[in-house]
């Protein structure tokens, strides 16, 4: 077995010094951590984090009791649940009880040697004290999932009343009468909420209950077909329904009535079953979540009803077309993912889709054709041209339908005035929604020898840049390091393709610093912030990857492909992060000065279209849940992607949340504080056409071009605003 000694030895350091490097402790050179972390790999030494976690005296393990991981909506759960205490530093040891409280006893009797930090439970047994007379932990970090067991303290559930009441509803509009209910045992208070109320709202129908212990479950499903032909059955979860399929496979000659059956939110069809989803990864997220916070808080809360996604908003009677139309987009993540789901649209509506896929620059130079655009039913608007230009091609789409004015009415404010509205009025709907984002490599900010390097070059801590000039010297640090993890990557990615994306760069920096390209009613920059940005950006340049591309994806790409260990891009070209192999290196962040430019697109039904009742059919089969979850998966993003709260984008898209409240920061100045527009997209060509040519120059005059940039806006400035 290999020491600490041993390791000092080989390393040429003293005992101490090895304690202090394996424990992360002491003022130890970069170099003396490097030999000594060397000789323990070379040794086969593994620092035992339990004998550590013991020695202090806390397991920060949670314990999980589920009756079983064979049902769908646990298994999610406990995923879920392992996926958020592990990211946090904690451990989910789990025991399944087959809703056996007597088995359920025995592992409450067994934990207790764990010392467990605290218990997440769906438990079998009809009081929670059997879990507070037994364990010394406190009552508030037991946490009863789903079944309210008599005096539990802490209790999290779904909504199961909606769930009868919605179910019901749905029931009430078929004229059939003989519904099948199939559910656990009424004792546990998530069923029988779910039947009360199912039975109080449901009108005029005949109601068979069959209710099955899990032992059982197979049985009870044979026989509860045998002597009645149901319309309908409601299942409590997707195994129950497997079940009752399998039924009327081997033991019933009835014919196969239609299944309606709880589910765990996730990517899930069939054509005999109705999901009515809930969101377990959420639920597991939010519950580890919710205990590691009760173990740190003395003021506990102690219960909390989620709600149910309920039944996602399908087309159950799409309109009938014979027809086509022309769409017109730009290449990204989300047209490919639209490319493969369209499918989907034409067959249900026989209405065949036209794609049509420009690059950026070329849709504007359509939209600026009188006749051209005219050829489209419905564009594809970069959200920089939306103020410009949407008043020119698009229809204004309050009042053409019913299903898109819900579509509209659910739109927050905030992203209403920069992707759907020009003075109030809605012209748009917000597609790939978007803002920039720094993306890191934790494996570099987290190292220990990198950060002590770091620190003896700059005597300043590593951390995530929060301004563009420790950005910079970040960026120099790495290019500039021999350390074995960095010394054959780049700092960090930049594309340099054309004057627009090099114009998004500068204003980056230009808005950290507290600078606006409207000010009172010109477009003009400020001269002394502008200096400092190109200065920022300057720099930047000269020490990044630099990627000659118009594609945001490019840099991406070189990011994901290891060639840098930091990459500022816009999340809706982000989604190839999620599926590359070091994602699970990979951190999030804000930018650098927390101001973000807005990106992403928006679609609207063209002015001149003779096409308008399939337009409206296509936005909103697009901005359906299911539609929308789709295209998520496929590696695309929609509006109702970005609003959602769903477990499986946030598994897919994990910087979502912290999106959503960046966003209210971001910035894209489209128009003056009086409602006139400018042309953003032509003043950024005219900023970005500058950049181009300082970029090459080694020590620029930077007060030239500030002149040259405010000259030539001012000079334009009759071009690229509004009249009224």
């Amino acid at each position: 077995m290999v020491t600490i000694l041993d390791i000092a030895k080989a390393a040429g350091v003293s005992h101490g010094t090895v304690s202090n490097v394996l424990n992360g402790k002491g003022n130890v050179s970069s170099k003396k951590m490097e030999r000594v972390l060397r000789a323990a790999e070379e040794l086969g030494y593994n620092l035992n984090k339990n004998a550590k976690l013991l020695r202090s005296g806390d397991s920060q393990t949670i314990i999980m009791i589920l009756p079983t991981l064979a049902l769908d909506e646990y298994a999610t759960f406990y995923e879920s649940s392992l996926k958020e205490a592990t990211a946090r530093g904690y451990h989910v040891n789990l025991y399944c009880t087959y809703d056996n409280p007597i088995k359920e006893l025995e592992i409450i009797k067994e934990i207790i040697k764990e010392r467990p930090s605290g218990i997440i439970t769906v438990s079998s047994l009809e009081d929670a004290n059997e879990y507070y007379n037994q364990l010394t932990i406190n009552k508030s970090d037991i946490i009863f999932i789903n079944r309210h067991v008599e005096n539990a303290l802490e209790y999290i559930s779904f909504d199961f009343k909606q769930v009868g009441v919605d179910m019901a509803n749905y029931l009430n509009h078929f004229n059939k009468k003989t519904i099948g209910v199939f559910t656990d045992e009424a004792k546990y208070s998530n069923e029988s909420d779910f039947i009360s109320s199912f039975l109080n709202q449901v009108n005029n129908k005949n109601i068979v209950i069959s209710q099955s212990n899990m032992a059982h479950e197979y049985e009870n499903a044979f026989n509860m077909i045998q002597n009645t032909s149901f319309d309908f059955i409601i299942t409590t979860n997707v195994s129950k329904a497997v079940k009752l399929l399998k039924a009327y496979h081997y033991g019933s000659s009835k014919p196969l009535p239609k299944m309606i059956a709880m589910a765990p939110f996730k990517n899930t069809y069939s054509n005999e079953t109705l999901y009515y989803f809930q969101d377990y990864g959420y639920l597991g997220e939010s519950v580890v979540k919710k205990i590691i916070l009760n173990i740190h808080l003395k003021n506990k809360s102690h219960a909390k009803i989620y709600h149910n996604i309920g039944f996602l908003n399908k087309h159950l009677n799409y309109s009938k077309f014979d027809s086509q139309m022309n769409i017109l987009t730009i290449e990204s993540p989300t047209t490919e993912a639209l490319k493969k789901i369209v499918p989907h649209f034409e067959k249900n509506t026989n209405i065949h889709v036209n794609l049509v896929i420009k690059k950026t620059s070329e849709i504007f130079e359509i939209i600026k054709d009188d006749e051209a655009w005219k050829n489209y039913d419905i564009i594809r608007l970069d959200v920089v041209g939306l103020s410009w230009y949407g008043q020119k091609i698009y229809k204004n789409l309050q009042g053409l339908n019913h299903n898109m004015d819900r579509v509209l009415e659910n739109i927050p404010y905030f992203l209403k005035d920069y992707y759907a509205n020009i003075n109030d009025v809605t012209y748009a709907l917000p597609f790939d929604i978007s803002i920039q984002m720094l993306f890191y490599r934790k494996d570099i900010f987290e190292n220990e020898i990198m950060k002590r390097k770091y620190f003896e070059k700059t005597k300043s801590e590593l951390k995530i840049p929060t301004n563009f000039n420790t950005y910079n010297e970040i960026l120099k640090f790495i290019n500039e390091s021999d350390f074995d993890l960095v010394k054959e990557l780049n700092g960090a990615s930049m594309i340099t393709g054309n004057a627009g994306t090099i114009a998004t760069e500068y204003l980056l920096r230009y808005y950290s610093l507290k600078g606006a390209l409207l000010n009172n009613s010109e477009i003009k920059l400020d001269e002394n912030i502008a200096k400092d940005a190109m200065k920022l950006l300057h720099e930047s340049y000269r020490n990044s990857n630099v990627v000659d591309t118009n594609w945001w994806g490019e840099e991406v790409k070189s990011f994901v492909d290891g060639k840098s260990a930091m990459v500022m891009g816009f999340m809706n070209h982000l989604s190839v992060v999620s599926q590359s192999n070091i994602k699970d290196s990979i951190g999030i962040a804000n930018v650098p000065g927390d101001t973000p430019l807005l990106g992403g697109g928006i679609l609207g039904i063209t002015k001149n279209t003779n096409k308008i009742n399939e337009s409206i059919e296509f936005l909103n089969w697009l901005n359906s849940n299911e539609i929308s979850e789709q295209i998520t998966l496929l590696g695309g993003n929609t509006a109702t992607y970005f609003l959602s709260n769903s477990s499986v984008v946030q598994t897919m898209y994990p910087w979502l949340n912290k999106a959503k409240k960046t966003i209210m920061n971001g910035k894209r100045e489209s128009a003056f504080e009086n409602g006139q527009s400018i042309d953003l997209k032509q003043a950024e060509e005219v900023i970005g056409k500058y950049m181009l040519q300082l970029l090459e120059e080694e020590q620029p005059d930077y007060d030239q071009y500030a002149v040259k940039i405010n000259e030539e806006l001012e000079k334009e400035q009759e071009n690229l605003v509004t009249q009224h």
